[in-house]
């Protein structure tokens, strides 16, 4: 059992593991230099061989107890029939998006579809990642993932999002459900090409109210948790609605996801009195204490390791490696880590 399947499963292990969402990025030169020969962000995406080199990178730098598979959360939105590319500057544009009309939903199952290319680059990298380092699997929880499909790509317009889902009630609660199915199918796949750990991201769920986060949260993870758990009931899932504050506990109790992320806005004492009784913790140093590292992010971390050290946690951060973050940075973080010795 890797070091990360024995602290989700409870084992209290100092230091704790560490792993960084984004951990293979824009910060480190040679991802740079792969991203720069691949052609364009989705051909490196879909090349098993180059997106297993990316995965790899931290691991061969930094040394971290995971690596999580290169992908994007938006490749799925193909499998349902939507045109995805990416703009250097706007990041991820759906073509054919929901904002102003409703297209026919056309599911494709991943046997069929470019994403078989990522269950190659889970295969290829589990063959070359040692065996007490996890590897990490995930995909983007429907409802972060139908904002996209909505809006056309990123937004800040939520409002406008979740006012078109409720206009469009049954047409939005079929795309959900789809993307429930298909969410399950494709972890289910990374998990038998060797992800060990599965994650989902919900990046935008903390724009909901508390009726909507149970329909369209809470109630969708539980169903792709009880898919894979059927199947697979040994396989861990970490789980991560950000910002959603005090509704991290619901999430937690009903969801049955084994761990979750907590992001930099929730208070440590909240995460430990309450969320870490309930559950693994994974976080939450600000990426941005890490880009600006020195005494200020030892502190920090210190202050993190000292608060959730009564129980078993994952160390990182409560969301991803800012692109102009210093790699010396990192390898300080995780030399504090692992020098760490709680008193």
């Amino acid at each position: 059992m890797t070091i990360l399947n024995k602290v989700i499963s409870g084992e209290k292990i100092t230091p704790p593991p560490i792993w960084l969402m984004r951990q293979a990025g824009r910060y480190l030169p040679e991802y740079r230099k792969v991203r720069s020969e691949s052609g364009s962000f989705l051909n490196l995406c879909y090349s098993p061989k180059l997106a297993s080199e990316v995965t790899l990178q931290p691991i061969d730098r930094f040394d971290f107890d995971a690596a999580i598979i290169f992908a994007d959360i938006l490749l799925i939105v193909e499998n349902l029939g939507f045109n995805l590319h990416f703009n250097e500057k706007k990041g991820p544009v759906i073509e054919n998006c929901l904002i102003n009309q409703k297209q026919i939903i056309k599911y494709q199952k991943i046997k069929n579809s470019p994403l078989l290319k990522i269950g190659e680059t889970v295969s290829l990298t589990r063959k070359k990642l040692e065996k007490n380092k996890s590897l990490i699997g995930f995909c983007g929880a429907p409802w972060t993932v139908a904002t996209y499909i909505i809006n056309g790509g990123t937004t800040t317009s939520y409002e406008k999002c979740i006012q078109w889902a409720h206009d469009n009630y049954e047409y939005f609660m079929e795309m959900i459900n789809l993307l429930v199915e298909i969410s399950s199918e494709y972890l289910i796949m990374q998990i038998e090409a060797g992800a060990d750990i599965i994650k989902i991201f919900d990046t935008w769920s903390g724009v909901l109210n508390e009726n909507d986060f149970n329909d369209w949260v809470i109630i969708p993870t539980h169903k792709i948790v009880q898919n894979i758990k059927t199947k697979y009931p040994h396989i861990k899932i970490i789980g991560f609605p950000k910002n959603c504050g005090y509704l991290y506990e619901d999430y937690i109790k009903k969801t049955s996801v084994d761990a979750v992320a907590v992001d930099p806005d929730l208070d440590m004492l909240y995460c430990k009195n309450t969320l870490q009784k309930l559950t693994v913790i994974q976080g939450n140093i600000s990426p941005e204490v890490l880009r600006i590292g020195g005494d200020t992010m030892k502190k920090d971390i210190i202050k993190t390791l000292d608060t959730f050290g009564d129980y078993s946690f994952i160390m990182g951060l409560g969301h991803g490696v800012l692109k102009d973050t210093p790699v010396n940075n990192v390898l300080e973080f995780v030399d504090i880590v692992r020098k760490y010795k709680r008193i």
